[in-house]
This record gives structure tokens, sequence and C-alpha cells, in this order.
């Protein structure tokens, strides 16, 4: 189904556009991918050379990052540790392909970016390179993602706006997007949480970047110049409380996926039962649109699914999803239209 203009939220949203169900749908049940079990869900999957898997393990104490195999099907490296040393890390919110053998991870807490040698990471060797401060004298970033030798892009408390441009050397330059004046008026003027995202996606190929709400069922598209081409909602069109007094919120988007053709999002649509229901954050459905935001199918699956990542290579979209008792690695098969 094709996305409709809807005039009556151009006031909340940039070139706002709705649509009320999927074109195509399907089920599928998720496989398991090896034997790990864990009592809390790793985070923050990343994938390089479309073999390996970085993840936040939030079970470890002590270990905060694991790097896994996905031919051997095994962890082959574990890094870093809680604290603010080199190699220390207090809240991981991404990371950053620099170039074709340098990873940063950006570390929100400390807002700061650790930066790593792929090829001594893949080989064993857990020490960092280097470690850079990023700017917030306009706010802090939550999260951030390169768009081209000179810039990157961030997300956060830029009050009023939602996004900065930072140069190379992590300053901002720029802020843009404001939250709109009707919604900092229902705030009392507060920074609302009602466009917080769970990280920026980025289309190198398009030169485009995508964000998908937390709270509601929301996908925005946007250029370079952090511009909003297309406010996508549907098919549920949940909104949240703008006011910020509503404790309990239907629950959006998990962190997004893409590949060159396509954008991946896995969604909840359910309301958390108490303030410590967190499990409702994971969703049963996988959203694809194309990166013009136009919807195309959703796929529903058999367990609650955390953080996805795609290999295009092996047509598979990686998870980590619950089985009632625990938190497991898996992965889905992708048919030919869902690359």
């Amino acid at each position: 189904m094709s996305c409709s203009k809807d005039k009556r939220d151009a006031q909340y949203f940039e070139n706002y556009h709705t649509f009320s169900s999927f074109p195509n749908e399907r089920l599928d049940k998720i496989k398991s991918l090896d034997s790990n079990t864990f009592e809390l869900p790793p985070t923050r999957l990343f994938i390089l050379r479309d073999t390996y898997i970085f993840l936040e393990n939030s079970d470890n104490d002590e270990v905060v990052l694991w790097i896994y195999d996905l031919q051997k099907r095994t962890v082959i490296q574990r890094l870093g540790r809680k604290g603010k040393g080199p190699g220390e890390f207090l809240g991981i919110t991404g990371y950053i392909k620099l170039d074709s053998n340098t990873l940063g991870i950006y570390d929100v807490t400390l807002c700061r970016i650790t930066y790593y040698s792929i090829d001594k990471l893949l080989s064993g060797f857990s020490k960092p390179d280097s470690m850079k401060k990023v700017s917030t004298d306009f706010g802090i970033p939550y999260f951030i993602q390169k768009i081209d030798s000179n810039r990157y892009v961030a997300s956060g408390m830029f009050h009023p706006n939602r996004y900065a441009i930072l140069d190379r050397n992590l300053n901002i330059i720029s802020t843009h997007l404001p939250v709109p004046q009707k919604l900092l008026d229902l705030a009392n003027n507060k920074y609302t949480y009602s466009f917080y995202h769970s990280g920026i996606l980025y289309n190198d190929s398009l030169k485009r970047l995508a964000v998908g709400m937390k709270t509601y069922d929301m996908l925005q598209i946007l250029n370079t110049d952090i511009e909003v081409i297309k406010s996508v909602h549907g098919p549920d069109h949940n909104f949240p409380d703008w006011t910020g007094k509503q404790k309990l919120s239907p629950e959006g988007y998990s962190p997004l996926t893409g590949s060159t053709h396509k954008i991946y999002g896995v969604y909840s649509g359910e309301t958390p039962s108490t303030i410590n229901d967190w499990i409702k954050s994971f969703g049963k459905n996988i959203h694809i649109f194309d990166w013009e935001g136009q919807p195309l199918k959703r796929i529903r699956t058999d367990y609650r699914i955390g953080n996805i990542v795609i290999s295009e290579s092996q047509k598979r979209l990686y998870l980590v999803y619950y089985d009632e008792e625990y938190f497991r690695f898996g992965y889905i098969e992708l048919q030919e239209d869902e690359i």
C-alpha cells in the first residue's frame, strides 16, 4: 500500500505520510544459531566484513564486547571493561566504521569515541589505537554516524533542535530540525521524549539516513543536509503523550538495520503493563521499507526480537530473540524480494 499525505499532523512532522497496512506479509520461524544463552539481551549488534558480529554482552560485569564469527559459529574475541580508562566503556550506543580497517565505538556516558584497528581486533589484539572526546557545547549527542570524510551527524538534545553536524574533530558546527513549537508548548518548553529513537542508520550509496521512533510507529528518512525527506507513520498510528506526563506509551522500533535497497525495523506496538515491563519493547514484527520510505512488507515471527543486523551476501537477518526463558542468537532467511 502506498503512503498518503495527511495534513492534520503536519504541525508535528516534516513531510508527513501515513499508511494503514503493508502490501505483503508473511510468517517466519526464527532459527537458532548456536547454544549460547543469556539472562539479559545482548545489544548493539554490528556486522563487519559480512562475517563478524560485534555485540555488547549485558550479562557480563567484566567483559563488555564480544566478537562473534558467523562462519565458525563461536566467539573469537572478548574485549573492553566497565570503566573510564582506555579500552573501557560505560554506555555504548553505536559503532562507526571510519574506513576499511578502522572502527570507532561511541560511548554516550563518556562522550568519547574509542578507535580500533579491525585487523588487530580480529587477530586477538584488544588494545585501542586512540580515543577522542566529542563536543558537548550544544548538548549531549546520543548517537553518532559518519556521513563523509569531514562530517558526522549526531542526534540528541541540542535544545530546541534534534540533530547536530560535527566536523572531523568531533566539534559541533551546526544544529538542525527543531522540535515543533506546538510540542514545546505542550511540554512546557521542555525537550520531549517523543522524538527519541534508537540509532541512526546510514546508506552511503544513496546518501540517506533513517531513524525509527522508540515510542510509536514512525520512520523518518533524511538527507545529509539533515532535512526530512519523508515521515512515514503506520500501520498502527500510535502517538506518544506529547506532554511527557504519561509514563507508559506503546513501544515502537528497536534499532534499524539496512541493505543497499531496504530498511528493516523490529516493531512492537505493545504497551507495557508496568514501568518495568521492558520485554514489551521486543517486538514480533519486522517492517521492511525502501529508502524512499515506501512500506513494502511485514514479517511476523514466533519469538520476541531485540537487535537485528543484516548480511546481504548471506541473505539473512541475524538477531537476538527471547525464547520465553533465555535470550539467544538466531536468524531468519530473507526472500529475494526482501533483499
